[in-house]
């Protein structure tokens, strides 16, 4: 065991900046606890872009619908919809709203009557359902009940307001739990990732020099044994990491816990530490230079969690960056724990799917490393 020893004492040299990098992140986290906890809510004006395709009686009433609230604007159909997808990303504009020329054969067959585009990870996504969802039962209701329908009377009798008692078949505290805990354990995905490619790449690199390889080269320890003591060091670290930031996520929602898969996001985390781990390895059998690593390690972890949708919202990315997340691991990852009820059957596929990534560059990595000992 005596390069797993080694490893880990060379670990040991970086306590403080792993102690940074560890305080920096639940800095992040806590903020975002204090802004995100959720226990009310209340609605407020949003700030809507409208494309009104239908131009019918209906349309226009839901238009005068939205306006009383709210600050509507149409806009024509040429208009740039990737500059108005930016406003939401931008925090300019709540969402956008797009009425189909089809509108009333869509509330014919019950289907969706509008397109509803917004940052589904913010209140405002909630509120924007919820306007929209209300016309739209209030206007089935009328259909149903009267041969014509009078808008204009149904838009005064929803600015007055009707008392309606709704069935809550969602437990709308433990949604909030998932909520804030999901995008807590993604964001700590992605940081894991960044604080390993860093802080493993740092090391290595010290353990990689000339003096302490040519002691490797020369010794009859097997690839496989190098290997498996180079992991094993890795793996303690990642261990303790993932660990520590479940825990500290635990004890931000102390009290909220309900409806959370904690099981299922601690395996996640597990995975992409391991993923992370693999990659490294190919890595570290590539280049021991600082600069490279530090680099890569910036490149990959930010580049994967921005086009996965841990940054920004998939919804409002184009349709080609939504291809391409299908087949990053990060994204993956988040889908092991997407649902509060998910099921082990549902979260398998991406679990193969980080463990098939994970297999194939710790298998990369075997035959660099191997070729280099060869070589040298």
């Amino acid at each position: 065991m005596t390069v797993f020893k080694s490893i880990l004492l060379h670990f040991w040299k970086y306590k403080y900046l792993m102690l940074i990098f560890l305080t920096a992140f639940f800095i992040f986290a806590f903020g975002f606890s204090q802004n995100s906890g959720g226990q009310a809510y209340e609605s407020e004006a949003l700030d809507l872009k409208v494309i009104d395709q239908s131009r019918s009686e209906i349309s226009r009433g839901f238009i005068d619908y939205l306006s009383s609230d709210n600050t509507v604007e149409v806009v024509d159909d040429s208009t740039d919809f990737g500059a108005l997808e930016e406003e939401i990303f931008l925090g300019i504009s709540d969402g956008i709203i797009r009425i189909p020329s089809n509108l009333e054969e869509r509330l014919a067959d019950a289907a969706p009557a509008v397109e509803v585009i917004s940052d589904q990870r913010g209140m405002a996504h909630l509120q924007i359902e919820n306007v929209v969802n209300r016309y739209f039962i209030f206007l089935d209701a009328e259909q149903s009940t009267s041969s014509e329908v009078d808008i204009e009377q149904m838009n005064a009798l929803l600015a007055d307001g009707v008392p309606v008692e709704l069935h809550e078949s969602v437990d709308v505290a433990s949604q909030n739990n998932f909520s804030y805990m999901s995008t807590f354990i993604s964001f700590a995905g992605y940081w894991i990732m960044l604080f390993l490619l860093i802080i493993v790449g740092n090391v290595m690199s010290e353990f990689n020099t000339t003096e302490l390889r040519q002691r490797i080269d020369v010794s009859p320890m097997p690839t496989r044994t190098l290997m498996v003591q180079m992991i094993s060091a890795q793996t303690v670290i990642g261990l303790f990491v993932v660990c520590f930031m479940l825990y500290g996520g635990i004890m931000l929602r102390a009290g909220h816990l309900e409806g959370i898969p904690l099981v299922k996001m601690f395996v996640a985390l597990v995975l992409i530490t391991s993923f992370t781990l693999s990659i490294h390895y190919v890595i570290g059998a590539l280049t021991t230079n600082k600069f490279i690593i530090n680099g890569l390690a910036n490149f990959l972890a930010i580049g994967m969690a921005f086009m996965s949708g841990i940054m920004v919202p998939l919804e409002i990315m184009g349709e080609t960056a939504q291809n391409i997340a299908h087949y990053l691991p990060l994204y993956h990852f988040t889908q092991i724990y997407a649902e509060p009820d998910i099921s082990w059957t549902d979260s398998s596929f991406p679990i193969l799917i980080v463990v098939l990534y994970t297999a194939a560059f710790l298998i990369i990595g075997m035959i660099l490393e191997n070729k280099k000992k060869i070589a040298s």
